[in-house]
């Protein structure tokens, strides 16, 4: 009787600790089955209707569903991206606020001397998109990379480049060609939207410029603008005659327009870690990835940690040529 007590009271004492070390654990190691609970406020830093508001809807359409909560897109355009990365920054980390950034977010914090936010204030969770650029020139006669850069070094008459701002994808882009080329006398002509860029190019006001397939493939198939070049790591299946930029002779120029989803800083890893499974598996839908394809973008999911190490590296990229031009924003 006596050990049949011992071992009874040792089973409850062992039960009681169980039921007390599940309690204690239960907001971080069951928040992979608990999340989400409640509704996920998506923010899109940029307007309504643009290629990255696109992507952030396709994609948040697709979480809903598969984890059973509306994703529900928060435009908050503004100040070069900073006013939403704030809200975000500045929100409970908690999984219900989350922040889609583009290449502005790692390039801010070069040309920013002040934030209102840190690097710190924010952890990646997955990237989610790759956009090739194309490299395109209006001017007659000239047909591939060799005879941009050649007219380019021409220092009695040195070509311009168009971007749609100081600091902009384009802009940095552009000066990263012309110091790699050896364009040193190229010069930059900010414009205060693509719009206005593009129609100096397509008069050959301006040299050249890059932006987006989308943006640029009804003037190349009209003929008015030749595609010299695009900026992804093969071929576009979109432009499939212009080599890359890796075949013409500038690997180190290969570069993409990209989107990825962040959260509040010490979000638990637990709903980080679900969140980036699940957006892998949402970018494989072949409805999606067609709906990306019609917009010049690819799909491509990544780790956390990945995402991290791509962040770091298009900081530093971008970051050297921001401080080699002394350019601030503030």
């Amino acid at each position: 009787m006596k050990r049949l007590f011992t071992f009874g009271g040792t089973a409850r004492l062992l039960g009681t600790l169980s039921a007390a070390m599940i309690l204690a654990a239960s907001p971080q190691a069951f928040a992979d089955t608990a999340y989400p609970d409640r509704p996920v406020r998506v923010v899109v830093p940029y307007p309504a209707g643009g290629n990255t508001d696109i992507i952030a809807r396709e994609v948040a359409k697709r979480l809903s569903v598969k984890l059973g909560q509306n994703f529900i897109i928060d435009n908050k355009p503004g100040a070069n991206s900073i006013i939403g990365t704030e809200a975000v920054a500045k929100a409970a980390p908690d999984g219900y606020t989350l922040l889609v950034a583009i290449g502005a977010y790692a390039n801010n914090f070069a040309l920013y001397k002040k934030l209102p936010y840190a690097r710190s204030d924010l952890a990646p969770v997955s990237q989610l998109t790759n956009t090739s650029l194309v490299l395109v020139t209006g001017r007659p006669g000239i047909t591939s990379v060799k005879q941009l850069v050649t007219a380019g070094q021409d220092k009695n008459a040195p070509l311009t480049f168009a971007s749609s701002g100081v600091g902009s994808a384009a802009h940095l882009l552009g000066e990263r060609f012309a110091r790699s080329s050896g364009m040193t006398s190229t010069q930059h002509v900010a414009y205060k939207g693509s719009s206005e860029a593009v129609s100096d190019l397509l008069a050959g006001r301006v040299g050249y410029m890059f932006d987006a397939v989308s943006a640029m493939g009804a003037h190349i198939k009209s003929g008015r603008l030749t595609a010299l070049a695009v900026t992804g790591g093969s071929r576009s299946p979109l432009l499939p005659e212009a080599p890359s930029v890796r075949e013409a002779g500038y690997p180190d120029m290969v570069a993409y327009a990209w989107s990825g989803l962040l959260a509040p800083a010490k979000t638990p890893k637990a709903i980080v870690d679900k969140l980036a499974a699940t957006i892998s598996e949402v970018l494989k839908d072949p409805e999606l990835v067609a709906k990306l394809a019609s917009i010049s973008t690819d799909p491509v999911g990544s780790t956390p940690a990945e995402f991290d190490k791509f962040l770091i590296s298009e900081s530093d990229v971008n970051g050297k040529v921001i401080k080699a031009l002394n350019i601030s924003l503030d």
